[in-house]
């Protein structure tokens, strides 16, 4: 297998993640350049890759002044630029392997699609949780034909509160107005692809959504909070938001929350303290933050085109993260926790009814035996960010990819499904696909 070389554009922490590939993978892939308008991350990526000097950018512009130098781009920019970051690239003849969402919007998707069509390159979405022990061995099981076929898909995704409040709330995805993209877009576009993927290529044809913010915004805030936690605040002792609790002893979040102030997650707790006492917006109160009208639930009903009906539910502040899946075919069901990387396959046999009448099926535990990072903060995803890594490897030179992978193609079904979902929540209407 040739050695590939890739460039990365926009030096953030799932770019990061992929990147890594290089160092596990040196026979395989090398970093030769990046491009991201924070010196800092550039220099953090060029130390870490061993990347010359004359290969660091700071605009994309000025890396597509040099002709082509490597066989494909790591985007990694924010959902918002990513097809305004993307179509130069695809111009200049690089392949593609592009964080989801890929687009904001039904125009942006088209613009996208169409330019890929024009100069024929390879592009990939990043939809890890298709690699994941879990889902492909669900997947494996609905393609052996062990439920038969597909009556109904019922997915729920559930955000821990802290997570929901760092990145949704406090967060630079908390609304529209931020990121351009709604919660269902850029939290659960993972979860509506799989529901596509499991389907195997029966078409969705319509969509309803139901949603509200139900838990945040300043007209929630609670009486006597201050604006600040560790200023003001007389409720912080008893508050589950409280961003010393959540984010200052706790490392997990600290790559997002020291970003305002310029720093990196080792950044000493001194730094992070002082901040969240002064200009740090991770240091305001949770429902200080006007979230544009973006949900923090929402319910997603699909109609496909043989009948089979899909439901998808994201609620935001639970307390444990997790995301559950049930499907019922016509054969027996299917029916497991990501996190728990378990699930259970149910065959009808009438020859198992007890004398009562009940049960009639026989059973097998699915038990994967995998623990880690199931949410992606270090690049696991439950094992999904490596296994695309090297998926893409082969898919980039000429090898048959995997059944995971998500070329541009198959990943323009779910985004569509999500928009038209939106403008479900936002009209209260049925929308044909």
């Amino acid at each position: 297998m040739k050695k590939l070389t890739a460039i990365v554009v926009g030096a953030g922490n799932r770019a990061d993640v992929y990147s890594s590939h290089a160092l596990k993978h040196p026979d395989e892939l090398q970093i030769v350049g990046v491009v991201d308008p924070d010196p800092k991350r550039v220099e953090y990526f060029k130390d870490k890759f061993s990347i010359s000097e004359e290969n660091c950018y700071s605009s994309l512009e000025e890396l597509l002044k040099r002709d082509k130098f490597a066989d494909f781009v790591i985007n990694g920019t924010m959902d918002h630029i990513h097809v305004k970051t993307s179509i130069p690239v695809l111009e200049k003849g690089y392949n593609l392997l592009l964080e989801k969402p890929f687009a904001v919007n039904e125009e942006e998707m088209k613009h996208l699609c169409d330019t890929a069509d024009k100069y024929g390159n390879k592009i990939v979405i990043c939809h890890v949780l298709r690699y994941t022990d879990f889902y492909r061995a669900i997947k494996d099981s609905i393609l052996k034909g062990d439920v038969g076929d597909i009556v109904s898909i019922e997915m729920n995704e559930h955000v821990n509160y802290i997570h929901m409040c760092v990145s949704y709330v406090r967060g630079k995805w908390r609304s529209e107005e931020v990121c351009f993209a709604p919660m269902l877009l850029a939290k659960s576009c993972h979860d509506v692809d799989i529901m596509m993927w499991l389907m195997n290529h029966t078409r969705p044809e319509r969509v309803v959504s139901f949603g509200s913010d139900f838990q945040y915004g300043p007209e929630r805030k609670p009486d006597n909070a201050g604006n600040r936690c560790m200023v003001n605040c007389p409720l912080k002792d008893n508050c589950i938001y409280d961003c010393e609790k959540n984010y200052i002893t706790p490392r997990r979040w600290r790559f997002y929350v020291t970003q305002p102030i310029g720093e990196d997650a080792n950044c000493p707790e001194e730094i992070i303290t002082e901040s969240f006492k002064k200009e740090n917006h991770f240091g305001e109160c949770a429902w200080n933050f006007d979230r544009g009208g973006n949900v923090d639930h929402q319910a997603v009903i699909v109609n496909f085109e043989n009948g089979a009906t899909g439901t998808f539910t994201m609620t935001g502040g639970s307390a444990r993260s997790e995301r559950n899946i049930h499907i019922i075919g016509t054969k027996g069901e299917i029916k497991g926790i990501f996190e728990d990387q378990k699930f259970v396959i149910r065959t009808k046999n009438p020859k198992s009814t007890k004398e009562d009448g009940t049960d009639g099926y026989t059973e097998k535990l699915i038990d994967l035996k995998i623990t880690g990072d199931m949410i992606g903060q270090k690049g696991g995803h439950g094992g999904g960010d490596q296994k695309m890594m090297v998926d893409l490897m082969h898919y980039l030179n000429g090898e048959e990819p995997s059944v995971s992978c998500t070329t541009l193609k198959d990943s323009t079904i779910s985004h569509h499904t999500v928009f038209m979902a939106e403008k479900s929540r936002k009209t209260g209407k049925i929308i044909e696909l």
